[in-house]
């Protein structure tokens, strides 16, 4: 990890803040939350066997559940992941049948999350149609969800200095070089040497190595690089 990668704010500093009763800034941290976490529960309620409307409307209730109840007073980063956690509490909230009771219903009560369903269905349908368990792809939606919250952050980062072409040039490098244009071709669409294509595409591994070193370290309270080196080897098994 470079020097001046930081390990907060993580996720379970905006558990902290949920606990913490604050108004003004849960809502901020729910969504911060919700972001990173909505799809992969989403997807593990629908490998449970659930319809995509009963799937949206459980992780709805999933999530108004874990505020009314407190439930998140409980995590503890002593004891695990929050993603471990998070999937536990759902495991839970199925099995209590809590849908029938305190659900949501469609269009009506407090919506305290925002759902985008129809992203939500295009994205399972291009999960795997084989086996899988549900809390195997649970595990393989937190990880690309996260990979991709890291290219996005790129992206704009990227954006924000001007070099957009470059970064859409480059990306393919970052996933599977075999598949990806050589410095050659890619040089002679941005006008530039193939040696400094070379150095650009280098650049952009380091920056995306250190984005995803820090995007994992936010996930989880981690107190060395050792412990968010062991994360990301967890990530990419889950999707291996």
């Amino acid at each position: 990890m470079t020097p001046n990668a930081a390990f907060n704010p993580t996720r379970w500093s905006l558990i902290a803040i949920l606990n913490s009763g604050e108004a003004a800034r849960m809502d901020e941290a729910l969504g911060k939350l919700c972001s990173a976490y909505w799809y992969p529960l989403y997807a593990y309620v629908r490998r449970a066997g659930h319809s995509p409307d009963d799937a949206a409307d459980l992780t709805q209730s999933f999530f108004a559940h874990l505020l009314e109840k407190q439930l998140l007073a409980r995590a503890d980063p002593a004891r695990g992941r929050l993603r471990t956690f998070l999937l536990t509490a759902m495991q839970h909230f199925l099995r209590d049948d809590w849908r029938r009771q305190q659900r949501l219903k469609r269009g009506g009560g407090v919506v305290l999350i925002s759902l985008d369903e129809p992203l939500a269905e295009s994205l399972y349908a291009s999960e795997p149609a084989d086996p899988t368990t549900p809390e195997a792809l649970y595990l393989r939606c937190w990880a690309l969800t996260l990979l991709d919250r890291t290219v996005a952050d790129l992206e704009a980062a990227y954006a924000r200095d001007g070099k957009t072409a470059l970064f859409e040039a480059l990306k393919s490098t970052l996933v599977d070089e075999s598949d990806a244009p050589s410095a050659v071709e890619i040089g002679s669409q941005l006008g530039m040497e193939p040696g400094a294509v070379r150095m650009a595409i280098s650049r952009l591994r380091r920056r995306y190595r250190d984005r995803l070193l820090a995007e994992v370290a936010m996930s989880m309270d981690a107190q060395s690089e050792a412990e968010v080196d062991e994360e990301i080897a967890a990530l990419f098994r889950a999707l291996s």
